[in-house]
């Protein structure tokens, strides 16, 4: 009889109790850092670099006015600096929720096995970095999730 093989699906949550607004390109400043071993046992947590499959990114964002922004473009980092890229830039349509229209979301889906490499730091975080297509009104950053399975 075959072996089963059992996935084990895992979130990362961040929303910063103060969200950076978004600009036109990257920067440093525009992170949310999210700790992928966190949700592991403790066994596994202090054992080893993020090791997974990252299958989903989502975004929210909120402009507190009329958005002026319709895209967001995200990378993921292996460090603050961005210098080690994991995921390259991709870009997704904003879409407005109904009744709040300055709440903006976007998906992603990724879908590739990450490990900590290229020499980069290997402390279990991935960096999301985030900039929109118009930032006349400067959407927050509010809140992102990574999902991922191993």
């Amino acid at each position: 009889m075959p072996t089963r093989i059992t996935n084990f699906l895992h979130d990362s949550l961040q929303a910063p109790a103060a969200p950076p607004a978004l600009g036109t390109a990257f920067a440093t400043a525009n992170v949310h850092v999210h700790d992928l071993n966190a949700s592991l046992p403790a066994m596994q947590r202090n054992k080893r670099n993020f090791q997974g499959i990252v299958e989903g990114i989502h975004v929210r964002l909120d402009s507190g006015a009329a958005p002026t922004a319709t895209k967001v473009t995200i990378r993921v980092c292996a460090d603050a600096a961005g210098d080690y890229t994991l995921v390259p830039d991709v870009q997704a349509d904003l879409v407005a929720g109904i009744t709040d229209t300055d709440t903006q979301c976007a998906a992603f889906s990724v879908g590739i096995p990450l490990f900590q490499i290229l020499s980069g730091p290997g402390n279990g975080n991935l960096y999301l970095f985030a900039f929109v297509d118009d930032a006349t009104t400067a959407p927050d950053f509010v809140q992102s999730c990574i999902t991922w399975r191993e």
